[in-house]
Protein backbone atom coordinates (compact mmCIF):
# COMPACT_ATOMS: atom_id res chain seq x y z
CA UNK A 1 0.00 0.00 0.00
CA UNK A 2 1.32 3.44 -1.15
CA UNK A 3 0.69 5.98 1.43
CA UNK A 4 1.87 9.19 0.57
CA UNK A 5 1.34 12.68 1.65
CA UNK A 6 2.66 16.22 1.18
CA UNK A 7 2.75 18.71 4.85
CA UNK A 8 3.58 22.32 5.13
CA UNK A 9 5.00 23.84 7.98
CA UNK A 10 6.02 27.05 9.19
CA UNK A 11 8.82 28.59 11.40
CA UNK A 12 9.31 32.32 12.04
CA UNK A 13 12.35 33.49 13.15
CA UNK A 14 12.41 37.51 14.64
CA UNK A 15 15.17 39.76 15.58
CA UNK A 16 15.63 42.96 16.50
CA UNK A 17 18.68 45.02 16.86
CA UNK A 18 19.06 48.49 17.82
CA UNK A 19 20.94 51.31 16.20
CA UNK A 20 24.01 50.05 17.37
CA UNK A 21 23.24 46.26 15.92
CA UNK A 22 23.00 44.92 19.53
CA UNK A 23 20.19 42.13 19.66
CA UNK A 24 17.41 43.55 21.66
CA UNK A 25 15.66 40.59 21.18
CA UNK A 26 14.39 37.45 19.71
CA UNK A 27 11.31 35.75 19.25
CA UNK A 28 11.27 31.76 17.21
CA UNK A 29 8.01 30.07 16.72
CA UNK A 30 5.73 27.80 14.50
CA UNK A 31 3.17 29.53 12.63
CA UNK A 32 0.45 28.97 11.27
CA UNK A 33 0.19 28.04 7.16
CA UNK A 34 -3.81 29.74 5.92
CA UNK A 35 -6.35 27.65 3.55
CA UNK A 36 -5.95 30.66 1.07
CA UNK A 37 -1.93 30.23 1.10
CA UNK A 38 -2.22 26.17 0.30
CA UNK A 39 -4.99 27.36 -2.48
CA UNK A 40 -2.42 29.68 -3.83
CA UNK A 41 0.17 27.54 -3.65
CA UNK A 42 -1.37 25.01 -5.84
CA UNK A 43 -2.70 27.44 -8.42
CA UNK A 44 1.29 28.80 -8.32
CA UNK A 45 2.62 25.64 -9.16
CA UNK A 46 0.33 24.70 -11.89
CA UNK A 47 0.32 28.03 -13.70
CA UNK A 48 1.68 28.14 -16.92
CA UNK A 49 4.58 30.74 -16.04
CA UNK A 50 5.03 31.91 -12.42
CA UNK A 51 5.10 35.67 -13.14
CA UNK A 52 6.08 36.75 -9.83
CA UNK A 53 8.52 35.39 -6.99
CA UNK A 54 6.73 33.01 -4.66
CA UNK A 55 5.87 35.09 -1.33
CA UNK A 56 7.70 37.75 -1.75
CA UNK A 57 7.00 40.24 0.76
CA UNK A 58 5.72 40.23 4.54
CA UNK A 59 4.05 42.43 6.62
CA UNK A 60 3.68 43.13 10.30
CA UNK A 61 1.02 44.61 12.33
CA UNK A 62 -0.10 45.45 15.75
CA UNK A 63 -3.18 42.55 15.88
CA UNK A 64 -3.23 40.15 18.88
CA UNK A 65 -5.82 37.31 18.34
CA UNK A 66 -4.33 33.73 17.69
CA UNK A 67 -3.80 33.26 14.27
CA UNK A 68 -5.64 30.99 12.53
CA UNK A 69 -5.99 28.84 8.98
CA UNK A 70 -8.84 30.67 8.19
CA UNK A 71 -6.95 33.96 8.15
CA UNK A 72 -6.71 35.96 5.06
CA UNK A 73 -5.10 39.26 6.27
CA UNK A 74 -2.95 40.54 9.24
CA UNK A 75 -5.42 41.89 11.98
CA UNK A 76 -4.39 45.57 12.41
CA UNK A 77 -1.27 45.76 9.44
CA UNK A 78 1.03 48.95 9.79
CA UNK A 79 1.64 50.59 6.37
CA UNK A 80 4.89 49.14 4.97
CA UNK A 81 5.04 45.53 3.37
CA UNK A 82 8.65 44.72 2.64
CA UNK A 83 10.20 42.44 -0.20
CA UNK A 84 12.42 39.96 1.60
CA UNK A 85 15.53 37.52 0.18
CA UNK A 86 14.36 34.00 -0.79
CA UNK A 87 16.35 31.13 -1.08
CA UNK A 88 15.77 27.33 -0.67
CA UNK A 89 17.58 24.29 0.31
CA UNK A 90 16.54 20.62 0.13
CA UNK A 91 13.05 20.69 1.28
CA UNK A 92 12.54 24.20 2.25
CA UNK A 93 12.16 27.46 1.25
CA UNK A 94 12.60 30.85 3.19
CA UNK A 95 12.07 34.52 3.37
CA UNK A 96 14.27 36.80 5.24
CA UNK A 97 13.02 40.04 5.38
CA UNK A 98 14.77 43.30 6.70
CA UNK A 99 12.60 46.56 8.42
CA UNK A 100 15.21 49.05 8.44
CA UNK A 101 15.53 51.94 10.92
CA UNK A 102 11.86 54.01 10.70
CA UNK A 103 9.96 51.53 8.62
CA UNK A 104 7.09 50.27 10.71
CA UNK A 105 7.96 51.49 14.37
CA UNK A 106 5.75 51.07 17.37
CA UNK A 107 4.41 47.65 19.42
CA UNK A 108 4.98 45.07 16.91
CA UNK A 109 2.96 41.75 17.64
CA UNK A 110 2.08 39.92 14.22
CA UNK A 111 3.27 39.43 10.90
CA UNK A 112 2.45 37.51 7.42
CA UNK A 113 3.92 36.35 4.50
CA UNK A 114 2.04 37.97 1.44
CA UNK A 115 2.10 37.30 -2.48
CA UNK A 116 2.27 41.42 -3.48
CA UNK A 117 2.89 44.58 -1.47
CA UNK A 118 -0.43 45.66 -0.85
CA UNK A 119 -3.04 43.37 -1.21
CA UNK A 120 -2.35 39.66 -2.37
CA UNK A 121 -2.93 36.81 -0.81
CA UNK A 122 -1.49 36.27 2.70
CA UNK A 123 0.46 32.55 2.98
CA UNK A 124 1.26 32.52 6.53
CA UNK A 125 0.56 34.55 9.82
CA UNK A 126 1.88 34.48 13.24
CA UNK A 127 1.29 36.41 16.45
CA UNK A 128 4.02 36.92 19.39
CA UNK A 129 4.17 38.71 22.41
CA UNK A 130 5.09 42.40 21.56
CA UNK A 131 8.17 43.80 19.92
CA UNK A 132 8.52 47.83 20.77
CA UNK A 133 10.79 48.70 17.81
CA UNK A 134 11.88 51.77 18.27
CA UNK A 135 12.75 54.38 15.22
CA UNK A 136 16.35 53.54 15.53
CA UNK A 137 16.18 49.47 15.20
CA UNK A 138 15.98 47.16 12.45
CA UNK A 139 14.24 44.16 13.10
CA UNK A 140 15.13 41.00 10.71
CA UNK A 141 12.16 37.99 10.12
CA UNK A 142 12.91 34.76 8.80
CA UNK A 143 10.45 32.81 7.72
CA UNK A 144 11.01 28.80 7.22
CA UNK A 145 8.65 27.11 4.86
CA UNK A 146 9.05 23.63 5.07
CA UNK A 147 8.02 20.60 2.56
CA UNK A 148 7.67 17.15 3.88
Amino acid sequence: MLNESLKIKGHLNVKLYDEKGNLKNEVDKDNVITTVGKTYLANWLTAATQSTAFMQYMGLGTGTSAASASDTALETPLATRVAGTLTNSTNTWQNQTTFAPGINTGAVSEAGLFSASTGGTMMARQTFATINKLAGDTIVFTWTITLS
